[in-house]
């Protein structure tokens, strides 16, 4: 396991300072376009995801396409949960176990993605925070990775074509 994650995550001072500065300047966007827009953008599961994004760009689990499917997934999975079960502690764990299924066989596995599930789950939103903040705040999360992967040496994101 360690070699896995010494490809992914190389552990030495200069290649955690970058990834501390990618990640913060990730989450500083993250909520600098919540507080323009006042759009719930800078939810935990977004913010987990942009950690993700800075932490190990090249892994399957931090591309596009598992970001936007998976959090969508997730949403979509909880919202119906939570009209049939209403909101509660019980829903969230049941639409955050029943959303792992679909990303998987999908092949967009997301794990912070489970996260929006629980949060939908608990809480019962509107059906229109499928749109906003969740599809939003995952495009902006993956366009923020997009820049720094284009601005910041040595950090390519997308790994693989979205």
């Amino acid at each position: 396991m360690a070699r896995v994650l010494d490809r992914v995550v190389p552990r030495s001072v200069p290649s955690a300072l970058l990834v501390t500065a990618t990640t913060t300047a990730a989450l500083l966007v993250l909520a600098g376009v919540a507080t323009l827009t006042g759009l719930p953008l800078f939810a935990l599961p977004f913010a987990a995801s942009a950690a993700l994004v800075a932490l190990a760009p090249t892994s399957p689990l931090a591309q596009p396409r598992n970001i936007l499917l998976g959090h969508v997934l997730g949403a979509g999975i909880a919202l119906a949960a939570a009209a049939l079960l209403g909101p509660s502690v019980w829903t969230a764990a049941l639409a955050a176990g029943l959303s792992t299924a679909p990303m998987m066989l999908l092949k967009a596995p997301h794990p912070p993605a489970t996260a929006t599930a629980a949060l939908v789950g608990l809480t019962a939103p509107d059906p229109l925070f499928l749109l906003s903040p969740v599809l939003v705040a995952s495009a902006v999360v993956v366009l923020t990775g997009v820049v720094l992967g284009r601005i910041v040496r040595g950090r390519r994101y997308p790994a693989r074509p979205a």
